[in-house]
């Protein structure tokens, strides 16, 4: 994790919007996952929120090297929901990409993404996170993602 002066946004990740369903998301699920998959994690139920009341969650996950990740999970249907990983460089969201993708997704082609950054610039597209790979190959997505939605 050491890109020199990193762009940080939002990411979103998110089943396929054709099968928003496919993660049968439950918060109290998750927040039990991430507290075992990251030693030293926090994750916090919150209230409803958003124009449409959703369940949220937010949680942070120590990365090593003193680098924490903040995050929130919103869920506002029963089972259909996304994660995001808040202000975080490419590299600090690919940790919970894979994580996801490997822990959570039911197979590893279910998970999808966008940012902050691509969302402000009119894309709302989402992309495929790669359904094989280590970490770093899933950073070199998110920064051509990034890169991508950065050009004028």
């Amino acid at each position: 994790m050491s890109t020199p002066n990193p762009r940080r946004t939002t990411f979103s990740f998110a089943p396929p919007v054709d099968n928003a369903a496919a993660w049968n998301l439950s918060l109290d699920d998750l927040a039990n996952r991430l507290l075992q998959a990251f030693p030293g994690a926090s994750a916090t139920p919150e209230g409803p929120s958003g124009p449409r009341a959703s369940e949220g969650l937010s949680f942070e996950l120590p990365l090593g090297g003193g680098v924490w990740l903040e995050g929130l999970a919103n869920m506002p249907y029963p089972g259909m929901g996304s994660v995001m990983a808040v202000m975080a460089t490419a590299d600090e969201a690919a940790v919970l990409a894979r994580w996801l993708r490997d822990s959570v997704a039911p197979a590893p082609n279910l998970v999808y993404f966008t940012s902050e950054l691509a969302l402000d610039r009119g894309d709302t597209n989402y992309q495929q996170i790669p359904p094989q790979g280590d970490r770093e190959e899933i950073a070199r997505v998110l920064q051509d993602h990034l890169d991508h939605a950065d050009r004028p």
